[in-house]
């Protein structure tokens, strides 16, 4: 029984504007260090998983800027974006095709880990349960602060306790406000919803037959197509993708994870950091002595404390009385804002749409 990684990368990344653009997608971003953070993804998951053996799933659009970081990787290619559940039907019904024995990891390009060995425990754990039990594992964080941005699972009955803990799921809650999210950390029964999945491959498919018809139907056609060989397979999986409605176009979460009987969660005691915009620098990358984050060899600060600094041109940058920003400079355009609106960058992606700045994209 052979295990797969699935790279989810399938989103631009538009809060990562101006770095971030159509031809440079947020995984192809070097935001923690030297390499991408796809290339990271991979390195990091490469102890437990043969390289031969990883795929991206991604859409046609970002596929040359994510080949030319992983030239040596097989991908999966959604011919419209569709949300994670037809993505991840999409990439079952192709490991499926072959290898039927196929356990799959499911991971995204967006993630952060501090201690790499600890991680790889967790999903080792999860991967054995994953295997013996044909149980669909998710990963749940531990909370470490009312989080308002993340969904939470909460546990059910300890299951498995060999070092690494399993719990039946009890219920998953969207993202809360700030009072009850402080209830749940303070229970000790929520863990944050990572968004990454463990299953065979037979297994997540037969969970979609159960709780998204439509769309298991249309994976049919796809998987019908491959095993005649037909060279039309990618049109199937055009028309498939088109064809979905929007019921059958969300989330694997709320599609199936939220409905499903077969569902178990690993407790994730490690540090974890999703990266999902400009401030989530702050929890990566180590500060200064003025607490700035600075990731451009030309600057100088003078009174400016708890800035990020981002830069990809040459220019120096330079700040006075400054506090709390976020400075991002590439050669055709700069960002500056508040480091609590890092959230909204993508508005300033929606109004360069709807002025036409094509360019700027």
């Amino acid at each position: 029984m052979a295990l797969y990684g699935v790279i989810m990368a399938g989103g631009s990344g538009t809060r990562f504007w101006p770095v971030s653009r159509r031809s440079i997608p947020k995984q192809c971003l070097h935001i923690t260090c030297h390499k991408s953070m796809i290339q990271e993804t991979v390195d990091r998951l490469s102890p437990i998983i043969e390289r031969d053996k990883f795929y991206v799933a991604t859409g046609h659009h970002l596929y040359e800027a994510i080949k030319q970081d992983l030239p040596d990787i097989g991908f999966i290619l959604e011919p419209v974006a569709k949300n994670t559940a037809p993505c991840i039907g999409l990439s079952m019904i192709h490991l499926l095709h072959n290898d039927p024995e196929a356990i799959v990891l499911l991971e995204t390009a967006d993630h952060y880990y501090k201690d790499e060995d600890l991680y790889r425990q967790h999903l080792l754990g999860a991967i054995a349960h994953a295997a013996t039990h044909d149980k669909i594992c998710l990963i749940g964080i531990k909370p470490s602060y009312p989080a308002t941005g993340y969904g939470y699972i909460q546990q059910g009955s300890l299951i498995c306790n060999q070092g690494i803990r399993i719990f039946e799921v009890q219920r998953f809650v969207e993202k809360p406000g700030i009072d009850v999210a402080k209830g749940y950390v303070g229970s000790g029964e929520y863990l944050w919803n990572s968004g990454m999945f463990i299953a065979k491959a037979q297994v997540m498919l037969d969970e979609i037959s159960l709780y998204m018809p439509h769309l298991y139907a249309g994976l049919m056609r796809i998987q019908s197509a491959l095993k005649k060989a037909d060279k039309k397979v990618d049109i199937v999986t055009q028309e498939v993708f088109e064809s979905l409605p929007s019921a059958e176009a969300t989330s694997i979460d709320f599609g199936v994870m939220e409905r499903s009987k077969n569902v178990v969660v690993v407790e994730g005691i490690f540090p974890w950091y999703d990266v999902g915009s400009w401030a989530s620098m702050e929890e990566i990358i180590p500060k200064d002595d003025n607490e700035n984050v600075v990731n451009t060899a030309e600057y100088v600060g003078i009174d400016s404390r708890g800035n990020i600094i981002y830069s990809t041109s040459k220019r120096l940058i330079t700040l006075l009385g400054v506090n709390d920003m976020v400075v991002v400079d590439t050669d055709d355009a700069i960002m500056i804002c508040p480091k609590e609106k890092t959230e909204d960058v993508k508005k300033i992606v929606d109004r360069l749409k709807c002025q036409g700045m094509q360019g700027y994209l």
